[in-house]
């Protein structure tokens, strides 16, 4: 039996970008242990057969003190990096008996790792920051499997969640999924008055609207929370709560939503609609239909360039409908008119 270590602690988009490696990985004759961040720990239900470790997005000391311990009294025949850290990328200088897959990366400015570390790599993949990528970061993680693996495709390896009765009971019929991201909207200057606007108008294209806000805790999104609370009906499901607004007829504020509860709702939804990220790649994952939204500003052709290289890495194998949202709240409706049906 091969022990295998994956370093994942990353964003939950991220998460998504290798759940077929990780599956394949997942294999009977593997032993798999997996570290997770804080923001992506809220699908760790995906790994119940596996060792799962949290550690800090940002790595801190005591964190690489942990990771090289584990790594000294496991004796792993293998390690997958699969998140950036330029600590990671000094582990096969160190461990020299053990196989190393990683995911490298070619900058504008320097590359992770240099081409020194890269030497002590068995297997690595290079995403390119400088030129557009043939192939995204998915398909380059999925390389990473050695020539006696077979890529697992249907995720059978994992613990992919059947069914929620508390969920079935309290969610409307046919929906959208739509999520809020402040930062996002704040950028293109839209008011309290233009978001519901915009939730009425999704909501004469479909039967109900189940949106959610940032799960950050703050100041800032706090805001939006107890606007949303005040002025929407919501849905609790950690409380099995759900509240009607009579001026709010079929739109839905998801409460304090979990990793768990948001992969089983977009599994079930008619479509979604979101910034580009967590819910685009869950939507990958169960084949649902999803319309990214993207509103970074076009200076000049540098720009240009470097959204598309960015979309190779990230977007290219997807085959999503996207848009480019307007600051003025009547252009981004015309825009998607024809979008969300």
């Amino acid at each position: 039996m091969s022990k295998i270590l994956i370093l994942k602690n990353d964003r939950a988009g991220d998460l998504f970008t290798s759940l077929k490696l990780i599956s394949t990985l997942c294999a009977d004759l593997h032993k798999v242990s997996i570290y997770l961040s804080e923001l992506n720990f809220s699908f760790n239900f995906l790994f119940k057969n596996q060792i799962v470790k949290k550690i800090n997005y940002d790595l801190t000391i005591l964190d690489k003190l942990k990771i090289l311990y584990n790594i000294v009294i496991n004796n792993y025949d293998k390690i997958y990096i699969l998140s950036p850290k330029s600590f990671y990328f000094l582990l096969p200088l160190v461990f020299r008996n053990i196989k190393f897959y990683a995911i490298v990366y070619d900058g504008l400015k320097r590359d992770r790792p240099n081409k020194f570390l890269r030497k002590f790599i068995f297997k690595y993949r290079v995403v390119s920051r400088k030129n557009i990528n043939i192939y995204s970061y998915r398909q380059l993680q999925e390389q990473l499997i050695d020539k006696d693996e077979v890529l697992v495709e249907d995720y059978n390896n994992l613990n992919v969640p059947k069914n929620n009765e508390i969920i079935n009971k309290l969610i409307p019929g046919k929906y959208i999924f739509f999520q809020f991201r402040y930062k996002f909207f704040e950028k293109l200057n839209w008011t309290h008055k233009d978001i519901l606007f915009f939730l009425n108008f999704l909501k004469s294209k479909h039967d109900n609207v189940l949106f959610c806000s940032d799960i950050e805790d703050n100041a800032q999104s706090n805001v939006y929370k107890t606007f949303f609370s005040e002025n929407c009906s919501y849905i609790d499901i950690n409380k099995n709560i759900k509240s009607e607004n009579p001026n709010s007829k079929g739109i839905y504020y998801l409460k304090e939503l979990t990793g768990l509860d948001m992969f089983y709702l977009i599994k079930k939804s008619s479509m979604c609609l979101a910034k580009e990220g967590i819910v685009s790649h869950i939507c990958f994952f169960h084949n649902v239909k999803c319309h990214n939204l993207f509103n970074f500003e076009i200076k000049n052709n540098a720009d240009i360039r470097h959204q598309k290289i960015s979309y190779s890495e990230w977007c290219k194998d997807m085959n999503f409908s996207f848009s480019f949202l307007d600051k003025n709240i009547n252009k981004t409706i015309n825009k998607l008119k024809k979008q969300i049906l």
